[in-house]
C-alpha cells in the first residue's frame, strides 16, 4: 500500500494522497474519532478561504498557541500577534496543519522519560545539566527542576497550572475542528487504536505530574515566608489530588511522598502549636492506608523530628530522638525502606541544642558518636548507605552550639575540644569535616556564655588563632582558608564588656582599634566594624571602674563611628540612639573623678542630649535618653536652685513628649527635693499628689496620667524606684503593733566614709 505520509521541508507529516473515501479516521494528539462521511482531506486555502473556514480571531489563545505549536513557531506574545503570525504563514502558501502531531507516541514517551529522570535527579546532578544549558544553579530542587524543565520542555510546558487546565480543557473543545480523513488498513487502525490508547494514557500522567509539581510548589513558597496560611493550602493540595485521582480514575494524581512531606513541613514551619501530633496522625494515615498510597520515607520522618525540635522542650527532644531510633531500627530489622540520614541525626541534635541545658548538650554529642558508630559501621557493610550518612560541619557545630547554650561552666572546654576533633578528622580521608568559620564563631560564644572567670581571655586566644587564617584540607583537592568575620570580633568585645577584669574596657577598645585598621588596609576585608561593634566597645567603657576620663573616651569612639559612617556612606556604621544612651551612661557614672573630670562629663551629656534633639542622623530621644540625661544632672552638678531648674525643665519636656519611663521618674526624684518634685508633677497637669499631700516617693510611674508614658517602649515601662526613696518596712510586728528593736551595741572603731560614697561631693 501507498505511504500514507510524507515529510514538509519543516518536518511536518501531511497527507499525500488527494482524496480518500469510504470510512476514514481523525488523527489528534489525544483521540482516534472515526467519521462516516468522506471529504477531501485539504485543499490549498486562501487568505479569504481561510477567514471564512475558521475565523482565527474567533479562536481562544490556547488554540492558536496550539495550531503554532504544529508548525514550529514561536508562542509568544499577545493575540493579535498569534493571530497575524498563523496568517503571515498561509500568505507564503504554507498550509495550517490540523493537531495531528507526527511520531506522537515516540515524542510523548520520549518527553515522559525526561521528566521522570527530571524529577529522580539528585541536586548535584540537577545542578550539572543546568551549567552544560547555561543556566542558574541558584535554589532549591524545586526552583532547578522548574527550570530544568523550562529548557527542555518543547511543548512549553513550563506553563501555571492554570493555564495547564486552560490547555486540556481546550484540546478537548477542539478535538472536532481538527480532522484528517484518510482510508487506513485493517492493520493501520489497529495499530492506531493501540498508540493512541497508550498516548493518552501518558499523556494523562503528564498531566497529574504537573498538577502535581505546581501545587506542591506552591505550598513550599507559602512555608518559605512562614506564612500560616501553608497549613490550610496543604491540606486543601492533599484533598484535592484525592478527589481528582478519584475521579479521573488515575493513580498518577494520588499524592506521593513529596506532597505528604510539604504537608508535614507546613505544620512544623508555621506555627502550629500541636505540628508534631498532626504529623504522627498523617504518618499512621499512611501506614494503615491501602497500597496505592504513599508510604512513609525518610523525608516525611525528618520532617516530624523537625517538628519536634521546633517546640524547644525536653520532652519534644526525647520525642525527636525517639523517632530517630525507630528509624534505626527500621534499618536493621524492618524492610531498609526508611533509613536515618545524616540530615536526620542533625535535625535531632538540633533539637537538643534548643533546649539550652548541659543535659541536652551531653545527650546532642552521645547522638554525634552514633552517627560515627553507625558511618564507620556503613562504611564495612555499605559503602552506598554510607554516602548518605557521611558526617559534615553541620553535625559538629550543632553540638558545639548545644554546649554555647547551655550555659554551663564546662561548655568552652567541651566545645573546644570538639573543635580539636574536627582538626584532626579533617586530615583523614574518609571524613569530610573540617572546622569553618561557623566553628570557630560557635566556640568563642561557648566560652563567653560559660561563665568562667577567665573566658574572655580563652575566646580572644581562639580569635588570635583564626585571625592566622588557619587552612584544613579539602576532600576534592585544595585548601580551605578559614578567615575571621564581624561576629568573631563582636562576640569577644561583648565577653570584654560583660566582664568584670580591671582592664576589660582596654581590651575592648584594643579589638575595635584591630578592626578598623584591618578593614582600612583592606576594603574587601570582613571584619568591619558596625553599630553593635561600637555599641558594645561603648558600654564597655561606660562601665568600667578602672577607666578615667571615660566620657571623653567614650565621646571619642562614637566621633569614630560617625567619620567611619560619613565616609563609605553605610548603613552599617551609621549610630543609633543606643550609641548616645550608652554615651550619656558613661556620662553619669563619671561622677567618681574629679572636678575636672564631672565638669567634662557634663558638658558632652549637655551637647550629646542637644545633638538627639535637634534630630541627627535622624534620631530623637527616647525614655532611657531623658532618664540617662537626668541622671547626669544628679550626679554630676551640685543640690541648688540650677541644679533644680535645669531638671524640671528636662522633665518637663519629658511629659509633653509622653517619653516618662521608669529610669525618668527615679532620677528625677534624685535631682529635685521631695516638695518641689509634687509641685513639677501639678506643673506638668498632674496635680492629684499635691492636693492629698502625698510624699514623693508614693508617686508611682503606674499613677502618671497616660500622657506622661504614651510614647515609651513596653521595655521602659518599669518602675525602677531606688530603695533608698521607698519606705523603710517595720522590721517586726505583732498583729499590727510595731515592735521595738533593739539597740545594737557596735565596737568601738574609726568609721571611714568616701564623699562620693554619700554623693555629697556631687
Amino acid at each position: 500500500m501507498m505511504s500514507l505520509f510524507t515529510k514538509n521541508r519543516l518536518g511536518i507529516l501531511f497527507v499525500t494522497l488527494p482524496t480518500l473515501f469510504s470510512s476514514s479516521f481523525v488523527l489528534t494528539s489525544r483521540t482516534v474519532v472515526v467519521v462516516e462521511r468522506p471529504r477531501p482531506i485539504f485543499s490549498t486555502k486562501t487568505d479569504n478561504a481561510i477567514q471564512n473556514d475558521v475565523d482565527l480571531s474567533q479562536l481562544t489563545v490556547v488554540a492558536l498557541k496550539d495550531r503554532l505549536r504544529q508548525m514550529n513557531l514561536p508562542l509568544g506574545g499577545k493575540k493579535t500577534d498569534l493571530v497575524k503570525r498563523l496568517l503571515e504563514y498561509s500568505d507564503a502558501d504554507e498550509q495550517l496543519p490540523d493537531t495531528f502531531e507526527p511520531n506522537q507516541e515516540d515524542a510523548a514517551s520520549s518527553n515522559e522519560e525526561k521528566e521522570d529522570d527530571i524529577y529522580n535527579l539528585t541536586v548535584p546532578a540537577l545542578k550539572e545539566r543546568l551549567r552544560e544549558l547555561g543556566l542558574s544553579v541558584g535554589g532549591r530542587k524545586a526552583d532547578l527542576i522548574e527550570r530544568l524543565l523550562e529548557a527542555n520542555d518543547d511543548k512549553d510546558d513550563s506553563h501555571t497550572e492554570y493555564e495547564v487546565e486552560r490547555e486540556d480543557k481546550a484540546e478537548k473543545e477542539t478535538d472536532k475542528e481538527h480532522e484528517i480523513e484518510i482510508e487506513p488498513s485493517d492493520d493501520d487502525l489497529i495499530n492506531l487504536d493501540l498508540s493512541t490508547d497508550a498516548n493518552r494514557s501518558e499523556s494523562s500522567a503528564r498531566r497529574a505530574k504537573r498538577k502535581k509539581f505546581w501545587k506542591t510548589q506552591e505550598v513550599r513558597e507559602l512555608i518559605k515566608q512562614n506564612d500560616r496560611n501553608a497549613i490550610a493550602k496543604a491540606e486543601e493540595m492533599i484533598t484535592q489530588l484525592e478527589l481528582m485521582a478519584a475521579e479521573e480514575g488515575e493513580d498518577e494524581y494520588l499524592p506521593g511522598p513529596i506532597q505528604y512531606t510539604a504537608l508535614i513541613e507546613a505544620y512544623s514551619h508555621c506555627g502550629a502549636s500541636d505540628a508534631p501530633q498532626r504529623a504522627e496522625k498523617v504518618i499512621n494515615r499512611l501506614l494503615s492506608a491501602n497500597s496505592k498510597a504513599a508510604k512513609p520515607t525518610t523525608p516525611m520522618l525528618n520532617a516530624i523530628i523537625g517538628a519536634y525540635a521546633s517546640m524547644k522542650t525536653e520532652s519534644s527532644a526525647e520525642q525527636a530522638t525517639a523517632i530517630l531510633e525507630r528509624m534505626e531500627y527500621i534499618k536493621d530489622f524492618g524492610d531498609g525502606t526508611v533509613k536515618p540520614s545524616v540530615h536526620s541525626f542533625a535535625i535531632t541534635i538540633n533539637a537538643w541544642s534548643n533546649v539550652g541545658s548541659e543535659t541536652a548538650a551531653h545527650n546532642a554529642e552521645e547522638i554525634l558518636k552514633r552517627l560515627l558508630e553507625d558511618y564507620d559501621e556503613a562504611l564495612e557493610q555499605n559503602a552506598e548507605y554510607a554516602k548518605e550518612l557521611k558526617p559534615n560541619n553541620v553535625v559538629f557545630n550543632s553540638v558545639i552550639d548545644a554546649w554555647a547554650r547551655s550555659g554551663s561552666s564546662i561548655a568552652g572546654e567541651r566545645a573546644e575540644s570538639i573543635l580539636l576533633r574536627m582538626e584532626a578528622l579533617s586530615m583523614t580521608e574518609i571524613y569530610d569535616v573540617r572546622p569553618d568559620t561557623i566553628t570557630f564563631n560557635t566556640c568563642i560564644k561557648a566560652w563567653c556564655n560559660s561563665g568562667h572567670p577567665d573566658a574572655p581571655l580563652k575566646a580572644e586566644g581562639l580569635l588570635r588563632k583564626l585571625e592566622t587564617n588557619p587552612q584544613y584540607p579539602k576532600q576534592k583537592g585544595g585548601m580551605l582558608i578559614v578567615r575571621p568575620n564581624r561576629l568573631s570580633f563582636n562576640t569577644v568585645i561583648n565577653s570584654w564588656a560583660k566582664s568584670r577584669k580591671p582592664k576589660s574596657a582596654v581590651y575592648a577598645e584594643n579589638l575595635l582599634i584591630r578592626m578598623i585598621k584591618s578593614y582600612q588596609s583592606d576594603p574587601f576585608s570582613t571584619v568591619k566594624p558596625d553599630v553593635i561593634t561600637f555599641s558594645s566597645v561603648l558600654n564597655a567603657l561606660a562601665k568600667s571602674k578602672a577607666t578615667g576620663f571615660k566620657a571623653e573616651k567614650c565621646k571619642s569612639v562614637l566621633n569614630s563611628m560617625i567619620t567611619l559612617h560619613e565616609d563609605d556612606g553605610s548603613s552599617d556604621t551609621k549610630p543609633n540612639v543606643i550609641c548616645y544612651n550608652t554615651l550619656l551612661n558613661a556620662c553619669a557614672f563619671s561622677a567618681h573623678g574629679g572636678p575636672d573630670e564631672r565638669r567634662r562629663a557634663l558638658s558632652i551629656a549637655v551637647e550629646t542630649f542637644n545633638e538627639l534633639r535637634h534630630g541627627k542622623f535622624g534620631l530623637s530621644p527616647d525614655a532611657v535618653s531623658y532618664g540617662n540625661m537626668l541622671k547626669s544632672i544628679a550626679n554630676l552638678m551640685p543640690p541648688g536652685s540650677h541644679r533644680t531648674k535645669m531638671a524640671s525643665q528636662l522633665f518637663l519636656s519629658c511629659c509633653n513628649e509622653g517619653l516618662v519611663g521608669g529610669i525618668c521618674l527615679d532620677e528625677i526624684r534624685r535631682a529635685v527635693p521631695s516638695k518641689e518634685f509634687v509641685q513639677l508633677l501639678a506643673r506638668c497637669g498632674y496635680s492629684k499628689p499635691l492636693s492629698q499631700g502625698r510624699m514623693a516617693h508614693s508617686v508611682q510611674l503606674r499613677h502618671l496620667p497616660p500622657a506622661f508614658t504614651k510614647n515609651v517602649k513596653a521595655g521602659d515601662l518599669k518602675d525602677r524606684q531606688r530603695g533608698s526613696y521607698a519606705p523603710k518596712k517595720s522590721k517586726g510586728t505583732v498583729r499590727g503593733r510595731k515592735q521595738k528593736e533593739k539597740p545594737v551595741l557596735r565596737r568601738p572603731g574609726l568609721l571611714i566614709e568616701q564623699s562620693w560614697m554619700s554623693g555629697k561631693d556631687v
